[in-house]
């Protein structure tokens, strides 16, 4: 009989601060009493991520499933999407619970992307966008996709929830597509427990997603770290 190891050895395991580093950052929060609506702690990391994805088209969410269900909403995606099977299953669900038809081609061998090949030969009248992933931080044919999506004008997104550091030709990965989702779930490199972001490339869609995300409300422009909104 095989011997168990001692200790298990799991798949994934996420990066942590000792307890006592996590409990310090936690200390402005309970201070202020400010858990939610754009407190100082979130614009703070919201202004980092700005710089560090080097654009202000940004907009952060609760989790990665619902950034994408919100994106897809808010450039109007309808009809069929040319989308991967080998994917999370939530990628899949923010087009069904939009009432989306995901419409599935086979990943190419290397990377295990969406094959460009058979994402042309899948469009129909009905296709309105291709929703790609970033597999294991390996990122799409992006010159490829690219020309797919300009030839018939459809919107392309991507699911970049692995390539949150991603880099090609010294520009982040965040600015290819028109929509790109990125999660920060427990179980990804880069974590913030839980969340989600999405990046684009239309400045005006940064009201239109802050207006879903907040049930309907309208925030003001710009807005103090000592000015509470209504909770």
């Amino acid at each position: 009989m095989p011997k168990p190891f001692d200790k298990p050895i799991y798949v994934t395991q996420p990066f942590l601060p000792s307890l006592e580093e996590f409990c310090e950052g936690l200390r402005e929060i309970w201070d202020n009493k400010w858990l939610t609506n754009n407190g100082p702690v979130l614009q703070r990391y919201t202004k980092r991520i700005i710089e560090y994805f080097d654009t202000d088209n940004v907009c952060l969410f609760n989790n990665g499933t619902l950034a994408l269900q919100i994106g897809l909403q808010g450039i109007g995606i309808t009809g069929e999407v040319i989308t991967t099977p080998f994917t999370f299953v939530a990628t899949t669900h923010a087009l069904y619970w939009n009432k989306i038809r995901p419409v599935f081609v086979d990943i190419e061998p290397e990377y295990y992307t969406l094959d460009p090949k058979k994402v042309e030969a899948a469009i129909t009248p009905w296709t309105t966008a291709i929703l790609a992933v970033h597999v294991y931080g390996h990122p799409c044919q992006l010159d490829a996709l690219a020309d797919i999506a300009r030839r018939y004008n459809l919107k392309l997104i991507y699911d970049a929830a692995h390539a949150f550091g991603v880099t090609v030709n010294g520009r982040s990965i965040a600015h290819y597509g028109d929509l790109s989702m990125f999660s920060f779930h427990a179980t990804k490199l880069y974590h913030s427990i839980e969340g989600g972001l999405l990046t684009f490339n239309d400045p005006g869609l940064k009201q239109v997603f802050d207006y879903l995300k907040n049930f309907g409300f309208k925030m003001k422009p710009k807005l103090s770290c000592l000015e509470p909104t209504p909770r």
